[in-house]
């Protein structure tokens, strides 16, 4: 039978019901995390496949190529763009986590109840970092999304105009 002692605090009576969120956020924000990164990964993947079909394609389209048009360059200046923003953007930033190391060294001379609130306000703080993170790996997402499209209007346009 395990003993639990009593956290009740009458001056904060909610936070065994709020300390029962953290582990939930930092679950919804590591998911988050990874996703984000799986996004960037899957639009290099994109622009890398593409890439490297759009000379094939072009060469069975047409019999010849201008490797000296602008359009190229265009095409080839937003690849470059996107993997060196991806590759940033996937090592942007990382998940931050309560550090088991400082928990042994400054808290656990704490009442259940003080500890309970300084967990609370760490995961909070945690939680508004790791979405800030998230945040900028989106637009990283959005901008390399936009160079793929640019990508291919110019490999079109190299197609139709050499």
């Amino acid at each position: 039978m395990e003993i639990q002692e009593n956290t009740d605090d009458p001056e904060y009576p909610s936070t065994d019901l709020a300390y029962a969120f953290i582990q939930p956020s930092y679950d919804v924000m590591s998911i988050r995390f990874d996703s984000a990164n799986n996004r960037i990964q899957n639009i290099l993947t994109w622009v890398i496949g593409i890439t490297a079909a759009i000379p094939l394609f072009t060469q069975i389209v047409k019999s010849t190529l201008d490797v000296k048009s602008p359009w190229f360059f265009f095409a080839l200046g937003s690849f470059v763009v996107t993997v060196i923003l991806g590759v940033i953007a996937q090592r942007t930033g990382g998940v931050e986590l309560i550090d088991p190391k400082v928990l042994y060294e400054q808290n656990l001379s704490m009442t259940p109840s003080e500890f309970k609130r300084t967990m609370l306000f760490w995961s909070g703080e945690h939680f508004h970092a790791n979405a800030k993170t998230i945040q900028t790996k989106s637009r990283f997402i959005d901008i390399m999304t936009i160079l793929l499209a640019l990508e291919v209007v110019f490999a079109f346009l190299w197609i139709i105009k050499t």
